[in-house]
């Protein structure tokens, strides 16, 4: 049987270097198997507190808000991103 994911990928850049964001949720359920990483670090694992595909989305956002709060992260085009 196949597993099935969803992600959330999004293209920036982190420090004016070019970054992608990345979020899976789900393998047999929406909420099993969740985690964030940027570029080809290793996945941060997380446990989603929710049962929505777009509040357990917005917890992996959240936690990637949190770990690049220091850094700056910007649309390819170098706006501000709004991390939606």
């Amino acid at each position: 049987m196949n597993s099935m994911s969803i992600r959330w990928v999004k293209n920036v850049l982190i420090n004016d270097e070019k970054s992608t964001l990345e979020i899976q949720i789900g393998d047999r359920t929406i909420g099993d198997k969740c985690y964030t990483r940027i570029n080809n670090e290793l996945e941060v694992w997380f446990e989603n507190l929710y049962e929505t595909r777009s509040d357990i989305i917005a917890q992996g956002i959240d936690l990637l808000k949190m770990r690049l709060e220091s850094k700056s992260v910007t649309y390819p085009d170098g706006t501000p991103y709004d991390w939606q």
